[in-house]
């Protein structure tokens, strides 16, 4: 997850958690760059308005790199994101967005979509948590 929001980070890491994933969280789009270069996760969750370089910027550095092109990248905001901003992730790669305040059972399904299409066995607990009530 690159996101320069502390809050945020531990908010999704302890959701993503329960449903099993391993997070590692980035605080800017260079040292998210840098972390995939060095770990290649099976996806990244970028947020869009970051200082330093904002994720448009992140994900065609991503995108161009041949240790991190293949990493599939979904787009999480809090912005309302409009059709031109949606056309431009697209172009550059992006998978999907999502607002950050989307209901927890809806996030977690895109990203388990999002490692299927891309080949990635989901965590045992990762479907369960997205049928569960309690989100």
């Amino acid at each position: 997850m690159v996101d320069d929001d502390p809050e945020i980070q531990r908010l999704f890491a302890a959701q993503l958690a329960r449903a099993g994933y391993e997070i590692m969280a980035a605080h800017d789009g260079n040292e998210g760059r840098e972390m995939a270069r060095r770990f290649q996760p099976d996806l990244i969750l970028l947020d869009v308005r970051m200082p330093i370089m904002d994720g448009y910027k992140t994900l065609q550095y991503l995108k161009r790199e041949n240790e991190t092109k293949h990493i599939p990248v979904i787009f999480l905001t809090n912005e309302d994101f409009s059709i031109e901003g949606q056309k431009a992730g697209k172009e550059l790669g992006m998978e999907a967005y999502l607002s950050k305040s989307e209901r927890r059972p809806v996030i977690l399904a895109k990203i388990n979509e999002v490692l299927k299409k891309y080949g990635h066995e989901l965590p045992p607990d990762a479907e369960k948590e997205v049928a569960s009530p309690s989100n």
